[in-house]
């Protein structure tokens, strides 16, 4: 499930950067015509361009705090820009008090659940970092205070950022949603700037910090996929366990996981739809794999096992809770019609994404995985047998 959603959201990621990157080329040449294969092929380079950063691990560590200090630059620059320069601002009433509804929803209650998956993907991957546990010092620590100053960081700025670009909208709200790059933030910036150099370069900012998420969720994928097959759970796991002895990277892994997301890519080409619903799936099945290993601590008992540095008591139980609440309400809301009344073009295929994914797993189950695969009890029990015939001979 996490392996599948880590593929979905490093698509997602891809699609975002290239229609990016295909409606900057647009506003500089207003006669051109974006076509469906223009912002395929953006998602592709992307992709591959991506692809080699985690080609050799040392570079990782200097990757992450560039893109860090890339996307707090970015922050400060366009939360001070857009504002001063936008001639004209929106009253507070709009910002803070108008509920725009035009999804076809009746329910404005439904239209705002619906959206939620908006908000709620650039907050999906919080698990990426626990992922490079076994290549971080002290990881008990370290990792959760990676994802709570995560957390921390996004909420603060794009709190402060979604605030002042609702007060930089110059014009019409609805010409902003409908614009010709596809991108509406380079839209705002466009109106605001009254400068396409200008809009350009402030979404380039926001391009190289969305690089910067697409190699990490690079590395996240490859150390899934990696770790995965290390444990037999994959197929090929003979194949996708190794790591490079000079790249210091699980290079076979990385290679595969980027292919499939080369090869997700290509349902964009039949249908935006249903590549959309994807996105939707990257969200949900991330929180279904969050949501597993709580039901088994809830099972095995909290107080059974040895507590961590940021052991929560009654408040984490209260948590574990609420995570299976939230993850029970978003396999279901999230799979709603993204738009009334629901026709072939804008049906929510997320419930297709599911079957597909659950029915590869049972399948790989039934076929290879129950013979193969081996928990990581019997991987410390193998490794102590060798260790062990070594120290005999």
């Amino acid at each position: 499930m996490a392996w599948a959603g880590s593929i979905f959201t490093s698509a997602s990621v891809a699609l975002a950067l290239g229609a990016a990157l295909v409606g900057c080329w647009q506003l500089g040449h207003p006669d051109c015509v974006i076509q469906t294969w223009h912002t395929f092929l953006a998602y592709q380079v992307v992709n591959i361009f991506c692809f080699f950063f985690n080609c050799y691990g040392k570079i990782l560590p200097a990757v992450a705090s560039s893109t860090l200090y890339i996307s707090l630059l970015s922050f400060a620059v366009i939360l001070i820009t857009v504002p001063a320069v936008a001639p004209t601002h929106q009253h507070a009433q709009f910002v803070f008090a108008t509920f725009i509804n035009n999804t076809g929803w009746s329910s404005g209650g439904i239209a705002f659940i619906v959206g939620l998956v908006n908000t709620n993907w650039p907050f999906a991957c919080l698990d990426c970092a626990t992922h490079m546990a076994e290549e971080v010092h002290r990881p008990e620590r370290m990792i959760p205070i990676a994802i709570m100053g995560t957390v921390a960081i996004g909420f603060v700025t794009s709190w402060f950022y979604s605030i002042s670009m609702f007060f930089s909208i110059v014009g019409d709200f609805a010409d902003i949603a409908a614009t010709p790059t596809y991108v509406p933030i380079l839209q705002l910036f466009y109106n605001a700037l009254g400068n396409t150099a200008g809009a350009i370069v402030l979404e380039a900012l926001i391009i190289a910090t969305g690089l910067g998420c697409m190699i990490a969720s690079h590395t996240w994928q490859s150390r899934l996929c990696w770790s995965f097959a290390r444990d037999r759970g994959l197929p090929g796991w003979k194949f996708l366990s190794k790591v490079h002895p000079t790249l210091d990277v699980p290079i076979q892994a990385h290679f595969v996981s980027c292919a499939i997301v080369a090869a997700v890519g290509c349902l964009y080409l039949g249908s935006f739809t249903a590549f959309n619903s994807m996105v939707t799936a990257c969200i949900v099945l991330l929180y279904i794999s969050y949501a597993i290993p709580v039901i088994c601590l809830l099972i095995k008992g909290r107080n059974n096992i040895k507590h961590g540095p940021f052991w929560m008591g009654p408040l984490g139980l209260f948590s574990n809770y609420v995570l299976l609440l939230w993850t029970l309400f978003t396999l279901v809301m999230f799979s709603f019609p993204y738009a009334m009344p629901v026709v072939p073009g804008n049906m929510n295929y997320v419930s297709a994404v599911y079957f597909v994914v659950v029915l590869i797993i049972v399948v790989d189950w039934f076929v290879r995985g129950r013979k193969s695969y081996r928990g990581q009890d019997n991987r410390h029990a193998e490794a102590e047998i060798l260790q062990n015939e070594v120290v005999i001979r």
